[in-house]
């Protein structure tokens, strides 16, 4: 039902966006259309967003995988992480159509303050996880440390967020300046997207991992 009522909002969105932009003409619909309140309408529409961007954390974390139950923080990371991916790639493709200025320092700003969540939600699932991370930090065979580590927590989150805190500063700094297609802004974009590939994958990966070792979920299971 969510995911239904979310495309739901989306679509009236999309099609009262259309309409402003003259994509469906100038007859009578189209101009009825155009005078709907699409940020209203579109403000259930994000809430939905929101619940399906952590439904799958909040479904892992209820599992009896001991990764993902031992703490309670992975609904706000995936949470956090789909704001920073979908900020990133909506980032992106504006600086590769010439997007205005003004649009963009909106989009960075979003994107530095889900980085920031992000991290702080990942070092707190970190620590209560406990002796179940060893397969998502650990360097062992069956452990995913060097993904983890390599591509999610140094280049897909604590890189991008020190660049784009760079950026930012600099922009307050050159408020005039364009950067719409600046190679920096296109970096950070793309770092945070295979960050985000990375974290689900060592997550769910690492998840399973930790239910094959035994002495793991014995200690799991006496906590």
């Amino acid at each position: 039902w969510g995911l239904l009522t979310f495309s739901l909002f989306s679509g009236v969105t999309a099609v009262i966006q259309a309409a402003r932009d003259g994509l469906l003409g100038r007859w009578w619909g189209a101009r009825l259309l155009a005078a709907l309140p699409q940020k209203l309408i579109a403000l259930p529409g994000s809430a939905l967003g929101i619940f399906l961007g952590g439904y799958t954390g909040v479904l892992l974390a209820a599992s009896s995988i001991p990764l993902w139950s031992r703490s309670k923080h992975l609904g706000a990371i995936f949470i956090s992480s789909a704001i920073s991916t979908s900020s990133a790639l909506i980032s992106l493709v504006l600086r590769l159509t010439g997007a205005p200025v003004h649009t963009l320092h909106k989009l960075e700003r979003l994107e530095w303050v889900a980085l920031l969540v992000e991290i702080t939600q990942l070092l707190a699932f970190l620590r209560g996880a406990g002796r179940t991370a060893r397969p998502l930090v650990g360097n062992g065979p069956t452990e995913h440390g060097s993904l983890f580590w390599k591509f999610v927590f140094g280049g897909g989150l604590a890189l991008p967020f020190l660049l784009q805190t760079f950026l930012l500063l600099g922009q307050s700094r050159n408020r005039n300046r364009k950067r719409s297609l600046s190679g920096g802004g296109i970096l950070i974009s793309l770092m945070v997207l295979v960050g985000g590939y990375f974290l689900r994958r060592t997550i769910v990966e690492a998840g399973q991992a930790s239910s094959i070792d035994a002495r793991t979920t014995l200690w799991n299971a006496k906590k």
